[in-house]
């Protein structure tokens, strides 16, 4: 079921919130995160903006917005005075949904030159890359594989850069 879906006054709980790029990241910094609990205030006369409750802040969004995220309206909140009472219970109904998480976790060690990437690549894979006191000696991207309780990190140290975002 999706954000759009719901009627007015209905409740429910994020659990994915797809979309890309600019949009995923605009739409987690409103508050739309898996976990947190939404209210439909209400959907105007056209369907389009839908007008949304979380986390104590008004929000509207486009129709097609609301259909990349998808809620679960089986363990709502109980309605309470006090904001934390039900906060435990909320949690446990949460862990009641079983997400099937891959055992594979990829790690990209990203960051400015000579700040200890390499460094910290060698001590978690174990292996012997070059380092230095100065920047440039890792030119390409260098690829490490080790397992833990039953987890693979693929482990990539890759060269310094001054910006993340060119």
């Amino acid at each position: 079921m999706t954000l759009a879906e719901l009627k007015s006054g209905e409740k429910a709980i994020i659990s994915k919130v797809r979309g890309r790029g600019a949009f995923r990241k605009r739409i987690i910094e409103m508050g739309f995160v898996v976990g947190k609990q939404v209210i439909v205030i209400k959907n105007a006369p056209l369907k389009d903006p839908i007008e949304y409750n979380i986390m104590g802040y008004e929000v509207s969004l486009r129709r097609s917005e609301a259909n990349l995220i998808e809620v679960h309206s089986d363990f709502v909140r109980p309605e309470s005075k006090d904001d934390f009472a039900n906060s435990l219970q909320l949690e446990e109904s949460l862990n009641i949904i079983k997400i099937n998480r891959p055992k594979t976790i990829n790690v990209a060690l990203v960051g400015n030159p000579n700040c200890g990437k390499t460094t910290l690549f060698n001590h978690a894979s174990n292996s012997h890359e070059q380092v230095g006191n100065y920047g440039g000696i890792t030119v390409d991207a260098k690829k490490a594989v080790f397992k833990h309780n039953g987890y693979k990190f693929n482990i990539v140290d890759l060269p310094g850069t001054y910006s993340l975002t060119s």
